[in-house]
């Protein structure tokens, strides 16, 4: 089996259809923003970085929802702030979500 035809499958297995990830991007969208703590350094600096795998658990903590990281287009994050991600749940869907990440 081709490797990008197998991705393709992976993606699909929970998102089957176009209106599937429209009513998945709008629980999404409308969450607010997901909460990030991190370990704290100089100023608004955090220890280390977000990544796409710390947005995929959040999102499956508080929502109960599978996402693959690969759908995640995430901005470098190694500040305190806020932040927009985006989520490619079908090649017609986008999702944006807010982070807002905070030092503890």
């Amino acid at each position: 089996m081709h490797s990008s035809f197998r991705h393709m499958l992976s993606m699909f297995t929970f998102l089957q259809v176009k209106e599937e990830a429209q009513q998945l991007a709008l629980i999404f969208e409308t969450v607010g923003a997901f909460k990030v703590k991190r370990k704290g350094g100089k100023g608004k600096q955090i220890f280390g970085s977000v990544t796409a795998q710390d947005l995929v658990d959040i999102i499956k903590a508080q929502l109960q929802r599978e996402v693959d990281k690969r759908v995640v287009d995430l901005p470098e994050i190694r500040e305190t702030g806020e932040y927009i991600a985006e989520l490619k749940l079908h090649p017609e869907v986008t999702a944006r979500v807010k982070l807002n990440v905070s030092a503890n």
